[in-house]
């Protein structure tokens, strides 16, 4: 089968390689669709940090082609995401049901093969039946999406809640969504690119700002009749973001992080005193996981596309075919033209229902 093999940073050979076949308790994938994660990006710039060759790839879905002979609850031909995290379910984080937080985890696309392949094995409790209503775009998209459910659920918004999002990129965007589904009154979008900023409007943002041409604490307290806003969500990734959100939330007001940090985040004394002064409840977020594996945020999200309630496909800005996956990460790398999510397909496009 065919497979592209992470070689080095950011380079990739388009291979031939044996075809998997599935243990007693997994069952092997025919992979129809699979996304590139913002992280992923990050990883091809200076901290891959596994084995290598690898085949990358953990936002993903297809058809089942074999299963292994322990396998009862699905069958030949269903159409299924995959929930990317192995957990081991025996330390104290898998034992509380706190799966994101496992010490011994195997991460699809990072400790063993992915999704930019043909064919790829994975036990059959991260199989996720999708139907015939989602289609495998759609379904590559789950994972991203229950993350931001994950972050959502947490903070738990309430009606009327005004939320500022940093950050709108898929997670952002996706974030936006389930609290528009929450109830949240307004929603101010933060970023530095000006389409993203516009476009965010399509999808639930009430205001905007642009942080790199306005003052942002100035804007945030016109919006919120000086008070601040309810909750900050962190989903950038950056150290200016991360401070900021320190100093545009309200007294008693909800912070989450969810987008990673890659540099030393250094806080100005303001933003560090609100912490105790305004009496935060500060909150990270990581993956997407909960009680019953692979959990409610992935289940939610199911049921959400399938009502129509969630839009994923206009998140979609560029297709390519396996063999053109090192195009793809010279795109997202490079950032040489504006990307939001980033699709690779094994088979070909046109052949994609």
């Amino acid at each position: 089968m065919k497979a592209a093999l992470l070689t080095d940073l950011n380079q990739f050979e388009i291979n031939e390689i044996t075809k998997p076949q599935p243990a007693k308790d997994e069952v092997l994938v025919q992979v129809k669709a699979a996304g590139i994660c913002g992280s992923d990006i990050h990883k091809m710039q200076s901290s891959w940090k596994y084995e290598l060759p690898m085949v990358m790839g953990h936002e993903f879905s297809g058809v089942i082609e074999a299963i292994g002979e322990n396998v009862k609850e699905v069958k030949l031909g269903d159409r299924v995401a995959v929930a990317p995290l192995i957990p081991c379910h025996e330390c104290e984080y898998c034992r509380a049901g706190k799966y994101q937080l496992c010490e011994n985890y195997t991460m699809i696309g990072s400790h063993r093969y992915g999704a930019f392949e043909e064919y790829v094995t994975v036990p059959k409790e991260n199989i996720i039946n999708i139907g015939d209503k989602i289609t495998f775009e759609e379904a590559a998209m789950i994972e991203p999406l229950a993350v931001a459910a994950h972050g959502v659920m947490g903070l738990d918004p309430k009606l009327g809640d005004v939320v500022a999002i940093f950050g709108l990129g898929t997670i952002g965007i996706l974030t936006v969504q389930w609290l528009r589904l929450a109830g949240v009154k307004k929603i101010i979008g933060i970023d530095i690119d000006a389409y993203k900023l516009s476009n965010s409007l399509n999808y639930g943002v009430t205001d905007t700002i642009n942080s790199l041409e306005e003052s942002l604490q100035e804007r945030i307290f016109e919006f919120t009749n000086g008070s601040g806003v309810d909750i900050a969500i962190e989903c950038a990734g950056s150290k200016i973001t991360e401070e900021q959100c320190l100093l545009i939330t309200k007294k008693g007001g909800l912070i989450g992080y969810q987008g990673i940090a890659y540099s030393d985040v250094l806080l100005q004394r303001e933003a560090f005193e609100n912490i105790f002064r305004r009496e935060y409840t500060i909150k990270g977020f990581w993956n997407s996981y909960s009680v019953p594996f692979p959990g409610a945020e992935w289940f939610h999200s199911v049921d959400f596309i399938e009502q129509g309630k969630i839009d994923l496909k206009s998140l979609i800005s560029h297709r390519f075919a396996l063999d053109e996956v090192q195009q793809a990460f010279d795109l997202t790398v490079n950032r040489e033209e504006s990307y939001n999510k980033v699709m690779i397909f094994p088979e070909r496009k046109e052949d994609l229902q």
